[in-house]
C-alpha cells in the first residue's frame, strides 16, 4: 500500500452541477445519518429539560441552542480526517496519543453511561405508567429496558427503529404546530438566540411550589441542556462509522468500507505517517467534493434540531412555569422529577385535547427508541475507542463484546434508577461530561490530528482552521459559569 497512490472516486454529480434550484433540492437525499443524530437528540433532551428550563428561564437560554452549532463543526472535522484518510480518528488516537486519550474516554463512558441508563428507565418506566396508569415506574422501566436489551443483542429492531423515527417526527412538529399557535413575540424572542444571558437564581415561586429543583446549580442545569443539544461523545464515533456504511467520501465505490479502513490504518501504523493520498490538483478538488454529502447531513440535522429545541423551550415559557389563569388566580406548572413527563402533555393538548394519547405514545415510543439507539451507540463507541488499546477487547466478537458491555451498563443502571436519584441530576451530571467535557477533548483532538497527521495539502485551511478553534472555544466558554 505505502507504494501505491489512491485515487479518489468521482464524486456525485449532483455535487459538481451549477447552482440552481433543482440543484439544492437535490441535496435533501444526502440526508441520512443526521437524521438518527437528530432523532436522538429531540427524544432525549427536548422531552426532559428543553420545556422545564423554559418555564423558569423563558427565553433567556435559548443562546445555547445556537451555541450548539460548535458540537456540529467539531463533528464535521472529526468526519473531515476519516472521510479523507479512510481511518477512524479514534484508531489514530491509540497510536498517536498511546491510548491515553483513549482511556481518558473510556472512563467517562464507564462512570456515566449507567447513569444516563438508570434516568432513561426512570422515565420510560414513568411514562408507561402514566398510559396504563397502574403498575410501579420501576417495574415497568425495567422490564422495558430489559427489553431493550433483547432486541439489541438480537439485532431485531427495524420495526421499533421505523416506530421511534415516526413519533419522534411527531413530538417535534407537535412542538412547533403549538408555539406557532401561541403567536410568540418574535421579534422579543430572536435577540436572545445570540445575546448570551445566564439567570442568577430561580424564579420566587419555584421556592415556594419546588423546593428540590432550585438545589440544582443553575450552571449545572445550562451545560446538561447544552450536552442535549450537541452530537456527543457517544455518537461522534458512531457518526463516523455510519458514513463508511453511507459509502461517502474516500470509501465511495468500496465494496466493504470497513476492511478497506482498516487495511489504511494497518498502513499508517507500519509508515508511521499517510503516504498514500494522492499529490495531484485534480485528485484534491474531487476529496473537497467528497466531503459535501456530510456538510449538507449535518447541516440539516443542527437546523432541524435547533428548530424542535427552541420550539419546546418557547412552548414552555409560554405554557409552564406561573400561568395566570382567565379568573386571575395563577397555577404553576413545572416538569420536575415527580411528574417530569405530565407538564408537558399540555403543549399538545394546546393544540387540541384529543392528541394528548398521540403525545402518551409518542414519548414512549421516543424513549423506548433513545435506550436501544443508546445501548447499541454507545456499545460500538466504547469497541471502535478501546479495541486498540485493551488487547482482549481488540480480539472479542463485536457482538459478544456488546453482550457483556450491556450488561455492565444493566447491572449498574437498574441499582442507580432503584435508588431514586433525582432523573434532572443524573442527566445533568451525564451529559456535561458526555456532551460537553467529552465533546471538548475529542474537539481538541481532532484539530490537532487533522493538522500533524494528514499531508499538508489535505489539512484544514486557516480560515477552517481558525473556525474549528472558535467552536471548541464556543464549547469551552459555559464551563467558566459552573467553574466560577
Amino acid at each position: 500500500m505505502s507504494e501505491e497512490t489512491i485515487k479518489f472516486p468521482e464524486p456525485d454529480k449532483v455535487l459538481t452541477e451549477k447552482p440552481s434550484l433543482k440543484k439544492y433540492i437535490k441535496y435533501l437525499a444526502f440526508f441520512g445519518p443526521g437524521a438518527i443524530i437528530a432523532s436522538v437528540t429531540i427524544g432525549q433532551g427536548q422531552l426532559i429539560l428543553g420545556p422545564q428550563i423554559g418555564a423558569w428561564a423563558k427565553f433567556n437560554l435559548l443562546w445555547l441552542i445556537t451555541l450548539n452549532i460548535a458540537s456540529y463543526i467539531i463533528t464535521y472535522v472529526g468526519c473531515r480526517f476519516t472521510l479523507l484518510s479512510g481511518m477512524d480518528l479514534m484508531d489514530v488516537f491509540a497510536e498517536k496519543t498511546k491510548g491515553l486519550l483513549n482511556m481518558i474516554f473510556i472512563v467517562i463512558i464507564l462512570i456515566f453511561v449507567p447513569l444516563f441508563a438508570a434516568a432513561i428507565i426512570t422515565t420510560l418506566g414513568k411514562s408507561v405508567e402514566w398510559i396504563v396508569g397502574r403498575g410501579h415506574y420501576l417495574l415497568w422501566g425495567i422490564i422495558f429496558g430489559l427489553l431493550a436489551v433483547i432486541l439489541v443483542i438480537a439485532g431485531r429492531y427495524k420495526l421499533v427503529e421505523y416506530a421511534q423515527a415516526f413519533f419522534v417526527v411527531i413530538l417535534g412538529a407537535g412542538a412547533v404546530i403549538s408555539v406557532i399557535m401561541l403567536k410568540p413575540d418574535i421579534l422579543n424572542i430572536l435577540p436572545h438566540f445570540l445575546i448570551p444571558n445566564v439567570p442568577h437564581d430561580y424564579p420566587a415561586w419555584m421556592y415556594t411550589n419546588f423546593p428540590t429543583e432550585v438545589t440544582k446549580p443553575i450552571p449545572l442545569i445550562m451545560l446538561a441542556y447544552l450536552g442535549t443539544l450537541t452530537v456527543t461523545l457517544v455518537t461522534i464515533p458512531g457518526y463516523s462509522g455510519w458514513v463508511k456504511v453511507k459509502r461517502w467520501g474516500i470509501f465511495k465505490d468500496k465494496k466493504e468500507p470497513y476492511k478497506f479502513s482498516n487495511k489504511l490504518f494497518n498502513t499508517f501504523r507500519k509508515n508511521k505517517r499517510i503516504d498514500y493520498l494522492p499529490d495531484a490538483v485534480e485528485e484534491i478538488r474531487k476529496s473537497r467534493i467528497l466531503l459535501k454529502p456530510v456538510f449538507i447531513d449535518l447541516g440539516i440535522a443542527f437546523i432541524i434540531v435547533s428548530i424542535v429545541s427552541a420550539a419546546y423551550m418557547i412552548a414552555g415559557a409560554y405554557l409552564l412555569g406561573a400561568v395566570r389563569q382567565p379568573d386571575g388566580t395563577v397555577i404553576y406548572r413545572l416538569p420536575s422529577d415527580i411528574n417530569l413527563l405530565k407538564e408537558q402533555a399540555v403543549i399538545f393538548s394546546n393544540i387540541a385535547s384529543w392528541l394528548k394519547p398521540l403525545y402518551q405514545i409518542s414519548v414512549f415510543f421516543a424513549l423506548f427508541g433513545t435506550i436501544y439507539g443508546g445501548f447499541e451507540a454507545v456499545s460500538r463507541m466504547f469497541y471502535e475507542t478501546s479495541k486498540n488499546v485493551v488487547k482482549k477487547i481488540g480480539k472479542m466478537p463485536y457482538r459478544k463484546f456488546m453482550a457483556y458491555f450491556i450488561i455492565y451498563i444493566m447491572a449498574f443502571g437498574i441499582p442507580l434508577a432503584i435508588s431514586g436519584i433525582s432523573i434532572i441530576l443524573m442527566l445533568s451530571l451525564t451529559l456535561l461530561f458526555i456532551g460537553v467535557i467529552g465533546v471538548i477533548i475529542y474537539g481538541i483532538g481532532a484539530i490537532y490530528i487533522s493538522q500533524t497527521v494528514l499531508p499538508e495539502k489535505y489539512r484544514l485551511g486557516k480560515f477552517a482552521f481558525s473556525i474549528a478553534l472558535i467552536a471548541v472555544i464556543m464549547m469551552i466558554v459555559p464551563l467558566f459559569f459552573f467553574i466560577l
